[in-house]
């Protein structure tokens, strides 16, 4: 019984209502997530067995986040408890032309200011296949960041394969360190990365000519991807694609290779978008469940692309969809009906 393992920090999430300005109505939704929380959630519906690591307040909010990872099938066995505060962000929801904006208020957040003893590492990956990291936890403190340094050594350690999403988030890197100060070191304990052009060449230090400020060929990210692999010695990147037409309207699509071969997904045209927030975890979780329960990349890939798209048509962070729906998406797309 093996276990996809999330590490990061889960927030409170309070959004506008509707079509509204954050702070127009009285009123703002609650609701709870983080990226690896939200891929932990994924994988567990899904059907796979997932485990989530953090640290939470002991108050009545990090119990509220228990309980509800718990409703989900989670395992919180290993979630540190202790420090001053759940992080919360503010989700000012875009619609048409205007676009989302995110207030964050996560200082001096519990997983922030956390280190490595308090954690049972043993207890962390237990029976664990990946261990699954972020740019944004380490984007918090140099703490954060040591922190998350060490669980990845760790999980080396016990040879299990590492997963790293860049996931650059700029307005959270302010303690004093940049991103391409930190997350290189990350990746060079990873198998698996989820990054593009822009953030091999800019932040993992590729060495290229190749102007990754537009779009580039299939060629050209070869070339580059090629280079990130044998920098640090990965088995696969994977890369999502985004036209955003506007807020409400957006081409998705998603690319995988593995020094070999070059995969790619179909492009789903969404309009009508719920809620874009969450839907590159999703992806994250689609790939992660994908390599546990698949053999074929292509396949994978297509798993993984219909649960990215599945998740824009749901509010919150979590993507509250099941394996079938997901499969029958991915098979049937451009053919939809009413299920009877």
């Amino acid at each position: 019984m093996s276990y996809i393992v999330g590490f990061g920090e889960i927030m409170l999430r309070l959004s506008s209502i509707d079509n509204e300005r954050l702070f127009q109505s009285l009123k703002l939704n609650a609701t709870f997530g983080g990226v690896e929380a939200n891929i932990c959630v994924l994988a567990s519906i899904l059907g796979l067995n997932s485990r989530y690591i953090t640290m939470l307040p002991d108050n009545a909010i990090g119990h509220k986040v228990e309980e509800l990872l718990l409703s989900h099938k989670v395992d919180t066995s290993a979630i540190a408890w202790g420090g001053k505060r759940l992080g919360i962000y503010f989700v000012d929801k875009g619609n048409n032309y205007r676009t989302s904006n995110i207030i964050y208020d996560r200082e001096h957040s519990s997983i922030s200011e956390a280190s490595a003893k308090d954690f049972d590492w043993d207890k962390v990956f237990d029976n664990a296949s990946y261990f699954h990291v972020s740019g944004v936890t380490p984007a918090l403190t140099q703490s954060a960041a040591d922190l998350t340094l060490y669980a990845v050594k760790e999980a080396k350690k016990r040879n299990i394969k590492v997963s790293c999403d860049i996931n650059h988030r700029k307005k959270l890197w302010k303690y004093g360190k940049k991103i391409e100060e930190i997350m290189p070191e990350i990746v060079k304990y990873s198998d698996i990365v989820f990054a593009n052009e822009y953030d091999a060449i800019k932040i993992l230090g590729v060495e290229s000519d190749i102007n990754v400020d537009s779009n580039i060929s299939e060629e050209d990210y070869k070339i580059i991807m090629d280079k990130l692999i044998s920098k640090y010695s990965l088995e696969i990147v994977i890369t999502t694609r985004r036209e955003i037409i506007n807020s409400n309207h957006n081409n998705i699509s998603a690319l995988l290779y593995n020094n070999k071969n070059l995969y790619k997904s179909k492009k789903y045209n969404i309009t009508n978008i719920v809620d874009r927030i969450g839907t590159g975890d999703s992806f994250a979780a689609g790939i992660l469940s994908g390599l546990n329960m698949f053999k074929d990349y292509q396949y994978i890939l297509e798993f993984a692309t219909a649960a990215f798209c599945i998740k824009h048509t749901i509010p919150g962070d979590w993507n509250l969809t099941t394996k079938e729906e997901v499969i029958s998406l991915m098979e049937s797309y451009e053919k939809l009906d009413v299920k009877r």
